[in-house]
């Protein structure tokens, strides 16, 4: 039986035809014999596309976080950090019971070393390649940075705590991937190593600022190494590469919404980015984001179909997150009982009395389906001691000042109770508004609120002029719905195919990581850190207060709360909270399961249960060890 992760780079992706403008534009795989593969300067482009492709099958693998089996981008990531969650089973991923057999393992393993098997057959071979030496030296570089890309996500999730995994630099058989693991303070130096040559190759270019390619370039390059630095503790070296990531053209795009949009993701911000074309509905020929379909709320959609799924949303913790402006030079954290005083000793369930839409409007009722929905709320145990807190005229406003002088990103990331979102019909071919209210209404019941705004049982079409309610595709729950990648209106040619790009690094992340490789030097480089941090903050009009960097220990706290309000939806968080050890703290803890708005547990979705600090270094997956007798088992995992 031959090793599952050691997929020997003898398949070739093929670009259609010929032209390598963008490196997901790929025909099937066509089996080629790598001898073959690398003989002319076309099939040299063809075989780097291939390793490029890996990025796309290393994203994580939906694992019933989304209601289908597929891999995900990047964004996957999401639902196993602190700021985001799944409303389905997850295959037992959050559970104390999660074992080394578990599919999201064994795929991750798999899927990241098909990537590390590609690019050191590309390595190996380019060299004996006839095509220019201006041409091996791009694409050989490309293929370490590639190389250190991939190794740097396995010692990421499998490698802590000195264990490594193991170190593949040359193209290997399948017979002869017996490999036991390297320690990981060595595969951190030839991740280093690799991004090191790539940067000195003379013929890599600083940046793709504007390109559509969506190659590595020597900016990459020092952002990732920049990284490694930052996990190894080398501090002062991590710095100095971030501040070469400037030198090499990278700065922050002014606009923050504008940022997230297909128009803007080859900008100077986004310095490395899983590319999406959006340009079929299905089949093979599929290489755009299906982010829409599981994230957006059910009424989004684009111009083939509607009807999202909402399966991804943001955490009430994370929404918690984003501070009050209170002048221009102030700013203090959110606290729900400024706006409702109370509100933090209250049970969660009985919180929702607050986030009840309003009934009445002039003194008179608004429509009696609406009527119904909110005494069916109002008349659950939950809110018996509470009943008399709701207002029925003024209850909306209300709670729309707790979210009123917040932090811009707020808005900008996730649909907050009672605001807008711009979806489409019910046959996608017009735009409408929504508001997100709670509960729902349509048909007088609590639970059937899925209507679009033409349709005759809408809030828009009982009530003239108000505009319909923007719902999950779970109406009976009220979450934090994700705003940022997701279209608007008919922005999108096909639900399941977007063709927004997932950024793996940009720039606000590398200022970030420099603030927090500032904070651990400590001393006068404090300052330095809030400088950084205040580039970030000025993009979108809040103050950064110089309290937030009085000592290390609130300037590092402080630091990690800002990665978590830029990075919403970005799959970035979970290995923050990884490499931090804090994920306990900030999930499992404060969020033993999925969450409605206030905070309660939802009707659908997983329950959180630590696994034990174990955790922070995922398991050698179960059949890797059967296979191969050279791995060792991950101490604290139940084989």
């Amino acid at each position: 039986m031959k090793k599952i992760i050691c997929v020997f780079a003898t398949v070739l992706l093929m670009l259609s035809g010929g032209a390598c403008t963008d490196l997901l534009d790929t025909a099937p795989y066509n089996q080629l014999a790598s001898g073959n593969m690398w003989t002319s300067e076309s099939l040299v482009e063809q075989g780097v596309a291939g390793v490029y492709a890996s990025l796309r099958d290393m994203g994580i693998t939906s694992g019933s976080l989304v209601g289908a089996s597929l891999r995900l981008g990047n964004y996957g990531y999401e639902a196993l950090g602190m700021s985001g969650q799944t409303r389905l089973g997850a295959n037992n991923i959050f559970r104390a019971s999660v074992a080394p057999s578990n599919s999201l393992f064994s795929d991750t393993w798999k899927m990241t070393y098909t990537g590390v098997h590609r690019a050191n057959d590309a390595i190996a071979n380019i060299p004996k390649a006839p095509v220019s030496d201006e041409l091996k030296g791009m694409r050989i570089a490309e293929c370490k940075f590639l190389r250190a890309f991939f190794y740097f996500r396995l010692n990421q999730l499998f490698g802590g705590n000195g264990r490594g995994v193991p170190l593949y630099l040359e193209p290997v058989s399948p017979e002869d991937c017996v490999l036991g693991q390297t320690p990981e303070a060595e595969v951190w130096e030839q991740i280093i190593k690799d991004l090191t040559e790539a940067i000195d190759d003379p013929y890599f270019p600083n940046n793709y600022i504007g390109k559509k390619d969506g190659r590595a370039s020597k900016g990459a390059a020092y952002a990732l190494r920049g990284k490694a630095y930052l996990y190894t503790g080398q501090y002062k070296k991590a710095c100095d590469d971030f501040e070469q990531v400037a030198g090499n053209g990278y700065k922050l795009f002014p606009d923050f919404k504008q940022l997230f949009k297909e128009a803007n993701e080859n900008c100077e911000e986004m310095i490395f980015s899983l590319q999406f074309i959006e340009n079929s509905t299905g089949g093979a020929g599929v290489y755009g984001s299906a982010q829409q379909k599981y994230v957006a709320p059910f009424i989004g959609g684009s111009k083939d179909s509607r009807g999202c799924w909402t399966d991804l949303q943001a955490t009430p913790d994370v929404a918690d997150l984003y501070e009050v402006i209170v002048d221009d030079n102030t700013v203090k954290p959110f606290n729900w009982d400024d706006y409702i005083p109370g509100y933090n000793n209250l049970a969660p369930a009985a919180r929702e009395v607050y986030f009840l839409r309003d009934k009445k409007k002039n003194g008179a009722d608004i429509h009696g389906d609406i009527s119904v929905v909110v005494n069916s709320r109002l008349n659950n145990a939950a809110l018996a001691s509470v009943k008399s807190e709701y207002l029925e005229e003024g209850n909306e406003a209300r709670i729309r000042r707790a979210y009123d002088k917040r932090d811009p990103r707020l808005e900008l990331s996730m649909i907050t109770p009672y605001s807008r979102y711009l979806g489409v019909n019910s046959n996608s071919t017009a735009e409408a508004w929504y508001v997100s209210r709670w509960p729902s209404t349509g048909g007088g019941t609590a639970t059937s609120g899925k209507y679009y705004a033409d349709q005759p049982s809408s809030i828009a079409s009982l009530v003239p002029g108000m505009e319909s309610d923007c719902v999950a595709n779970a109406p009976a729950q009220f979450y934090y719905i994700h705003r940022k990648f997701i279209g608007e209106g008919l922005e999108f040619a096909f639900r399941e195919n977007n063709p927004i790009d997932d950024p793996l690094i940009r720039y606000a992340d590398v200022l970030l990581m420099w603030a927090e490789a500032l904070v651990e030097l400590g001393g006068s480089n404090l300052q330095e850190a809030m400088a950084k941090v205040k580039l970030v903050r000025d993009r979108v009009g809040i103050p950064t207060m110089a309290s937030s960097f009085a000592d290390q220990n609130t300037a590092r706290n402080y630091v990690r709360d800002e990665r978590r309000r830029e990075f919403v939806n970005e799959g970035l968080n979970f290995f923050d909270e990884m490499r931090w050890r804090t994920l306990k703290e900030t999930k499992y803890d404060k969020a033993p399961y999925s969450k409605k708005v206030w905070g309660a547990q939802a009707e659908s979705g997983s329950e959180h249960v630590w696994p034990g600090d174990h955790y922070y270094v995922w398991p050698v997956p179960k059949s890797e060890t059967e296979l191969n007798p050279n791995l060792t088992r991950t101490p604290g995992w139940a084989y």
